[in-house]
């Protein structure tokens, strides 16, 4: 079955309006072979969170294995992130951030714990990123906990931002510059 298509349906219709015979329609499945390989709509919805983390996943593996400073691996991941939810699969973004909001009070609760789990996943490789350098003396000593919370949270907003159609005076490709430039420059005009 087409992730892509399933990434449109929930990400568009959101996962509580999304229905069975709709995901059967797009896919070209008859009802009953969808449940054969999904015995519920939570399970398959699941499943495609279960593939957007793993290519998040991948981005931070992927930079973390980079040769280069932690600035230089943060903005291959910051490029990557960026290029996945903006320009390649914006739906993506949508199912990680609205879906589940949708989802009864037991279905909410366990997607909970599995998105908490795979961000803390994701956040541990990267703050390894950043306690390389530390360690290595290329950074000042500051809990690179709170760097990558940082760092996720401008990401974050970033794309939100964007995909709400909220003004970013930035384009997509200019964003990993800016983000990187904060994180590790500041904002302030005194070195």
């Amino acid at each position: 079955m087409q992730a892509l298509l399933l990434l449109y349906l929930f990400g568009k219709k959101g996962y509580k309006d999304t229905t069975i015979e709709e995901i059967a329609e797009h896919a070209q499945f008859s009802k009953g072979a969808i449940y054969f390989y999904f015995p519920s709509k939570e399970h398959l919805f699941h499943e495609i969170l279960k593939t957007v983390f793993d290519k998040v996943q991948s981005f931070a593996e992927e930079a973390k294995n980079l040769k280069g400073s932690a600035r230089e691996k943060l903005k291959t991941y910051a490029v990557n992130i960026i290029r996945f939810f903006l320009t390649e699969n914006n739906y993506s973004f949508h199912v990680m951030m609205q879906a589940s909001m949708q989802m009864e009070s037991k279905e909410r609760e366990l997607t909970r714990k599995y998105v908490i789990e795979r961000l803390r996943e994701i956040s541990k490789i990267l703050t390894d990123i950043v306690k390389t350098d530390i360690k290595n003396g290329k950074l000042k000593n500051i809990n690179p906990n709170l760097v990558i919370m940082a760092f996720n949270g401008m990401l974050r907003d970033i794309i939100y931002g964007c995909i709400t159609e909220n003004k970013v005076d930035l384009k997509p490709e200019e964003m990993p510059d800016a983000v990187i430039q904060i994180i590790f420059d500041g904002i302030s005009k005194n070195k």
